[in-house]
Parts: C-alpha cells; sequence; structure tokens
C-alpha cells in the first residue's frame, strides 16, 4: 500500500510539473483568435453557471411586459447596437475595427 500511494504522489507531481512547465513555456495558445484548449469551453461554462446560480436574483425585479421590453430595446439600439450591431443592418465602422473580429458572429450573420 505504501508503494501505491508513494506511486500516486509522484504521478500527480510530475503532472503538475509537466502542465506548469507547458504553460511556463510559452506553449500554451494564448491569442485570443486561438482554438480554445481542451475541456476549456466546458470549465469555463462550469464557473460562469456557478457563479449565475449563486448571483442570480430569486426574484425579477423589473415586470416583464411590453413598455419594459420596448424600453430594454432602446437602451441596445442608443448604447450597445454600435459594436454588437442589429440583426439586418451592416456592421459598423466600430464594430469592423473590434479584435477579434465579429464579422462571423451572429450579428454579423443577421
Amino acid at each position: 500500500m505504501k508503494k501505491f500511494l508513494l506511486g500516486v504522489v509522484t504521478g500527480v507531481a510530475l503532472l503538475t510539473v509537466v502542465v506548469a512547465g507547458y504553460f511556463l513555456s510559452g506553449s500554451a495558445p494564448v491569442a485570443t483568435d486561438a482554438p480554445p484548449m481542451p475541456m476549456e469551453k466546458y470549465l469555463a461554462k462550469k464557473a460562469l453557471h456557478a457563479v449565475l446560480d449563486r448571483e442570480m436574483p430569486k426574484t425579477v425585479p423589473i415586470a416583464s411586459d411590453e413598455s419594459n421590453y420596448l424600453a430594454g430595446a432602446q437602451l441596445y439600439k442608443d448604447n450597445c447596437a454600435v459594436c454588437h450591431g442589429l440583426p439586418g443592418q451592416p456592421q459598423t465602422a466600430i464594430a469592423l475595427g473590434m479584435f477579434p473580429s465579429r464579422r462571423n458572429s451572429c450579428m454579423a450573420r443577421a
């Protein structure tokens, strides 16, 4: 049993050294347009959902009626559309200059 535990500890330590060496050597793809690393999307989604589950309000403070939807749409149009675009509209110069390129985004295809 002692040899088994020593093997497990040695294996974990070796794996830690290899992973740290991979990242510290600059071999990991970190560019914004690089494809995601294995399990990166899975872990990022898990972390996002954990935060959302913890911080999401238990009650909705805003009624879901037509006037609030229209007000939200106007806020988006005034403050967000210049970068994120509007469906069926060409991209603005600001959106075209964004990095990474948003040319393949869902709004660009609309």
